[in-house]
């Protein structure tokens, strides 16, 4: 039976219970609503001219953009949800391909005809169902209990039949169409596309050669080669060293000859943002700060200072993969004590390491 035969007291309940429901479906469908497109994209893009990069992806959503679900914007960066058109997506792609860095760029796609199918098929038999219902209903001599578990069942038919022609429609209306989430983040803000440090586990070997400017005859060789231990924290990257450098030009007879340098220090490495941020598998470029200080070791074994020491450098990544790291490196060694003069020179360095 039609609603319009039910007591007015089922009529209101059952006016209720459509509206109820009807909120549910609304906000469920909008809880999942890019499950509902054909394509789904997430793009984040690292700009170093936010300002100017801003504007053009906001000028692009307000042209583009067939519907805007959320667009949130801070002195930092924009987030944004919104659909357009498929064919729209390569003018997207090219524009954040020239506003910077394309951190993210994951594109999913799924047919939705095999989906109306099941709806369509769903409907049919729910609308059978509900005709044979009400068909019921129409007989005069139906028991009253079971008259009231019908009128029931009917606004549950009905409700559940509206649901299914409302997915139906929403399907309809997003096929050809792509669901994008879209983040634009200013570099300087945020160095290496968000707030969380990446930690790695990776040691490994590190071998120096050290040519000083101004050796001494009797107190230092012109030059120093030694090996360490690199071991390497974050992919930023972080590390520590630890080694020792022997004379190339041995000297046993000088007791103020310095024999040893037992070195150690913290480092940290940093990529250019127009070479592509250390994100390439080969010759990534980078510059580098090492700190730390280093025990002078004489002949005659006394007065092993502690000496502090900066070296500044420039360094490229030979090899860089998930599991492996071949990286390259030169520096200028500066201790920063009275005996700068004597044991200053240019540092070159070449590591492995793996992750452990």
């Amino acid at each position: 039976m039609q609603l319009l035969l039910l007591t007015p007291l089922r009529r209101l309940t059952a006016t209720l219970l459509l509206s109820v429901s009807g909120l549910a479906t609304l906000a469920q469908t909008t809880g999942a609503d890019q499950e509902t497109y054909e394509t789904q994209k997430r793009l984040s893009v690292g700009v170093t001219k936010y300002a100017e990069a801003r504007a053009a992806l906001t000028g692009f959503i307000r042209r583009r953009a067939l519907r805007v679900q959320k667009q949130e914007e801070t002195p930092e960066q924009l987030t944004a949800e919104f659909s357009l058109s498929a064919t729209d997506l390569p003018r997207l792609d090219s524009l954040a391909a020239g506003l910077g860095y394309v951190l993210e760029n994951n594109l999913n796609t799924h047919n939705l005809a095999s989906r109306l199918q099941e709806l369509g098929a769903d409907e049919r038999a729910e609308a059978a169902r509900l005709a044979n219902m009400q068909s019921r209903l129409r007989e005069e001599k139906l028991p009253a209990d079971e008259r009231i578990a019908l009128q029931n069942d009917v606004v549950q038919r009905e409700t559940r039949l509206r649901q299914l022609q409302q997915q139906q429609l929403l399907l309809s209306s997003h096929q050809g169409q792509a669901y994008v989430s879209l983040r634009l983040f200013d570099e300087i803000s945020f160095p290496t596309g968000n707030r969380r440090v990446s930690f790695v586990n990776m040691p490994g070997v590190e071998y120096a050669y050290l040519r000083l400017d101004n050796p001494k005859v009797g107190l230092t060789s012109p030059a120093y080669q030694g090996y360490a231990i690199k071991y390497l924290f974050t992919r930023g990257k972080s590390y520590f060293n630890l080694g020792v450098y022997k004379p190339t030009t041995a000297n046993k007879t000088d007791s103020a000859f310095v024999n040893e340098l037992f070195v150690i220090n913290f480092g940290q490495d940093f990529y250019p943002r127009n070479f592509g941020q250390g994100r390439r598998r080969y010759l990534n470029l980078y510059t580098s700060y090492q700190v730390g200080g280093f025990i002078l070791n004489r002949n005659d074994d006394t007065h092993n200072d502690f000496i502090p020491n900066l070296n500044l450098g420039l360094g490229v990544e030979l090899i860089k993969t998930r599991h492996i790291l071949l990286d390259t490196k030169g520096s200028y060694f500066v201790p920063l004590n009275s005996r700068s003069r004597d044991l200053r020179g240019l540092l070159g360095q070449a590591s492995f390491n793996f992750v452990f």
